[in-house]
């Protein structure tokens, strides 16, 4: 009896699987991905048609994100200064999406961003804000003291982004999987600076406080 139920098991399950890929397949036809535009064949799947973000998928909201930024990042996966650890699966795929993109084809997919509308994003985590202010003082050198951003400093703003985005760079600067490769200089600041959030509490309040920023 067992090996029955078993093999009826496994046909359940080849046959669900068939009807979901046959699904997938009829999915991807009706969106014609050929004749989108290279922003929405290249970031919708992770970033939302719009750029909204899907924490589903570990993809940030890039709407009302600096275009600087976004370059510079772009350019930081291309160049391998990002993504390369295999077992953080958003950034290494994000790496292998964008690492034959050409110089034109990221000027041509910042046209497409700067289009996307930004909108307020929802609040995911809770912290002590009053203490959060206090630990925002050695981010407001670089971030401004509104979350306003810095492009000299190559410090992006922070005021209106997700906040479970932020949350998971912080862990990952203070971890070393971002900001380690010898040729990003910037990375490496911000890893420095992770020595003023000593705990997850810690982070979890710098971002109740960012969340209060306009």
């Amino acid at each position: 009896m067992t090996k029955i139920s078993g093999k009826i098991t496994a046909a359940v399950i080849v046959s669900l699987l068939a009807m979901q890929q046959s699904a997938n397949a009829q999915q991807y036809e009706l969106l014609e991905s050929s004749n989108q535009p290279l922003s929405i064949k290249i970031c919708a799947t992770c970033h939302g048609s719009y750029g909204h973000g899907n924490p589903v998928v570990g993809g940030p909201s890039l709407a009302g994100l600096e275009p600087w930024y976004i370059k510079k990042q772009l350019q930081n996966f291309r160049s391998q200064y990002r993504g390369t650890q295999s077992d953080y699966l958003p950034g290494f795929e994000m790496r292998a999406s964008v690492e034959t993109l050409s110089d034109e084809e990221i000027e041509s997919l910042l046209v497409s961003i700067q289009s996307w509308e930004a909108r307020k994003p929802v609040a995911t985590i809770s912290g002590d804000s009053s203490h959060g202010s206090e630990l925002y003082a050695s981010c407001a050198a670089c971030h401004g003291a509104s979350g306003e951003g810095n492009e000299f400093l190559g410090a992006p703003g922070l005021a209106g982004r997700d906040d479970w985005y932020m949350l998971r760079q912080l862990k990952i600067f203070k971890s070393g999987y971002r900001g380690s490769h010898p040729d990003d200089s910037g990375g490496a600041q911000m890893r420095a600076s992770m020595q003023a959030l000593q705990s997850d509490q810690d982070m979890n309040d710098v971002l109740a406080y960012i969340g209060t920023l306009e």
